[in-house]
């Protein structure tokens, strides 16, 4: 995905250098195929909708890790009581061999799960009081279990609401990729180097993508804290020149776009709500966006005084 982000964001500034391009020749010459309003309208679009991917693509890439550390709970349960149960019950002739035969070879999170089951069923049938290790315990195990299938649930609703979103920003992004090289093969055509307006064009809309070693890093929040019901915090990201800030607000299932495509590394925000807030950031420039920070919380104990 990251080649893909870079893409968008340097045609997303390429569209807005070809708009202010066109906008200052505009008394010399006009592209006849699409007016200077139909520009905006598309690269407003474009720029309102990239958010929101970041955002979807965000929310479920965490649902994605919160299943994938369920799945490493779920096998390290059942690896250990594969393990330790072969030794405790080697002398159950009936119990030994089915628990011989637990897979720890399966890779799909579904197939996991339901060996899970089988083991957590062994498990209650040989001992149900039996503790492996402090917190390896049969209750723990079915903890673990019953979030999972409300987790993987999550993951597939996240991930559906996220795809529509890839292939509008696609669309998009193919529709301004045409046009920009469309109307900049034009007006070089119109006016040669050398011209005000050719020397214009060719110095203000960018014609090859920044270098791959000007990617964005990490971005990593500082300075969090809480004022009454102001929430302050910092930002920064190596290489970037705009951010992006998410906030999980006290009793939200998901992050939301408090601040878009910002040049602002100091960021306030008042009037919050009694509770655990949590933040993360990206990082970006006209290459493409950044790896999110780690989430941050901090907790809004008091209103501010009347």
């Amino acid at each position: 995905m990251e080649w893909v982000r870079q893409r968008n964001h340097f045609l997303k500034t390429k569209a807005r250098a070809t708009l202010s391009a066109q906008a200052q020749i505009a008394s010399s010459w006009t592209w006849s195929q699409k007016t200077l309003a139909q520009w905006e309208t598309d690269i407003v679009a474009l720029e309102r909708l990239i958010p929101d991917e970041a955002t979807k693509h965000l929310e479920w890439l965490t649902a994605q890790e919160a299943l994938r550390n369920d799945i490493e709970k779920i096998k390290n349960f059942t690896g250990n009581f594969k393990h330790a149960g072969e030794v405790k019950f080697r002398h159950n002739p009936e119990l030994r061999p089915l628990i011989h035969g637990l897979n720890m070879r399966l890779a799909k999170p579904r197939r996991i799960y339901q060996e899970a089951l089988t083991a957590h069923s062994l498990w209650e049938r040989a001992d149900k009081t039996w503790e492996i290790d402090p917190g390896l315990t049969l209750a723990a195990f079915g903890e673990v279990l019953t979030v999972f299938p409300d987790r993987e649930s999550a993951e597939a609703v996240l991930r559906a609401a996220w795809l529509p979103l890839v292939s509008d920003v696609g669309n998009r992004i193919y529709t301004l990729e045409r046009d920009t090289a469309a109307w900049y093969a034009a007006a070089t055509e119109r006016f040669a180097a050398g011209t005000v307006e050719g020397d214009l064009i060719r110095s203000s809309v960018p014609a090859i993508r920044p270098r791959e070693q000007e990617k964005v890093g990490m971005a990593v929040i500082s300075n969090l804290k809480v004022v009454a019901n102001e929430i302050q915090f910092d930002c920064v990201a190596p290489g970037a020149t705009h951010y992006t800030y998410l906030q999980q607000p006290p009793g939200s299932p998901m992050f939301v776009v408090v601040l878009a495509d910002t040049a602002d590394t100091h960021v306030t925000l008042r009037g919050q709500a009694l509770g655990d807030h949590r933040f993360r950031a990206m990082g970006s420039n006209p290459n493409g966006q950044g790896p999110a920070s780690e989430v941050v919380q901090v907790t809004v104990t008091a209103v501010a005084n009347a």
